[in-house]
């Protein structure tokens, strides 16, 4: 028997390539084999991945089965983890109201660039107005749209609202939106780099902040991968004495997260118009796991794991908090 795929040449009558691990069998897969290989290769889902998600709800279970030995049953820790971390982000970003917590940018914007469009065209039409009443007209809807009678933008063509960017307190909107970064510098005498950086991301912003907010809250996923491990190795210091490896912190973290965000993403799905009734009863449930799967993992008493776990919360606090902030300054900054 010889492989299609490989030209191995298999002595037995096998039913997978000794070689390549291909299937022997039809030219044609059936529907069953196509979708096995989707979900194999595509989504990268099998068995272990089912098997992972029944047993994420018993705290501490996988932590403790993939130490002793049971890996290969399992999901790996850092894949489920991604997984989910993805489904959170994307189930989150979903819930986010941009319109109506954009609609003030988008409103100014909008108006910009309207009364922009306007006055261009109206200046074009005066240029080439030849008679009184024709001047009057032009002179007359200027009037009515309240635009000024040059075609550049200035602080009297539209509102009061001003832009404060790293110490520029009178920072025109309009300015911002229709000039170039050059023409911005030089108006307003801005010499630093990094004010010259933050006017041109409150520039991309206001033209955009949907797709600014969605950059930031991808970025998210990077933040919570770095962030891990500082968290492992500070759990690293707690358990000194211990000797334990920081690979078993790391994994206990990855299950921990996989589960909140599991049961906050599914909070999300099927109670979305009543998650303020919902929210505080599902993050009491996310803390209670965490400190159940720690004193079933690490078996050092109620009293020292209940220490040990809310020392690591009071972290945790910091460094998340340090990690957001951090986090939305470089995607502003990179957008």
């Amino acid at each position: 028997m010889v492989c299609p795929n490989c030209n191995y040449r298999e002595t037995t009558d096998a039913k997978y390539c000794s070689s390549c691990g291909q299937t022997f069998g039809a030219d044609k897969p059936t529907v069953r084999e196509f979708l096995s290989d989707f979900f194999d290769h595509v989504l990268s889902l099998d068995s272990s991945f089912f098997r992972t998600l029944k047993k994420i709800w018993i705290p501490g279970q996988l932590t403790i089965d993939y130490f002793n030995g049971l890996r290969k049953r399992y999901y790996h820790p850092l894949r489920f983890f991604f997984f989910l971390l993805v489904i959170h982000l994307g189930v989150l970003s979903g819930l986010i109201p941009y319109d109506r917590i954009f609609d003030e940018v988008n409103n100014q914007t909008n108006d910009i660039l309207t009364r922009h469009k306007i006055r261009t065209e109206l200046a074009r039409h005066a240029e080439s107005g030849q008679t009184r009443v024709s001047r009057m007209a032009i002179d007359s809807l200027m009037s009515w749209f309240n635009i000024d009678t040059s075609n550049a933008p200035g602080p009297d063509s539209i509102g009061t609202r001003r832009i404060s960017v790293l110490g520029f307190q009178n920072l025109d909107p309009e300015d911002v939106v229709l000039l170039p970064i050059d023409s911005i510098t030089a108006k307003y005498d801005i010499s630093s780099f990094w004010t010259t950086l933050m006017v041109g991301q409150a520039k991309k912003f206001m033209l955009d902040p949907k797709g600014m907010f969605r950059f930031i809250i991808g970025n998210f996923s990077w933040m919570m991968i770095v962030m891990i491990p500082i968290l492992a190795l500070f759990m690293k210091v707690q358990f000194l004495r211990g000797k334990r490896y920081l690979i078993e912190h790391l994994f206990f973290l990855y299950h921990w997260h996989a589960f909140s965000f599991l049961i906050v993403s599914l909070l999300v799905l099927l109670f979305r118009d009543f998650i303020e009734f919902f929210w505080l009863p599902v993050m009491v449930t996310v803390i209670l796991y965490g400190l159940i799967a720690w004193i079933r993992y690490y078996r050092q008493g109620i009293i020292r794991s209940v220490f040990k776990f809310f020392t690591l919360g009071l972290a945790y606090l910091v460094l998340f908090s340090f990690f957001i902030f951090f986090t939305a300054l470089i995607s502003f900054g990179f957008y």
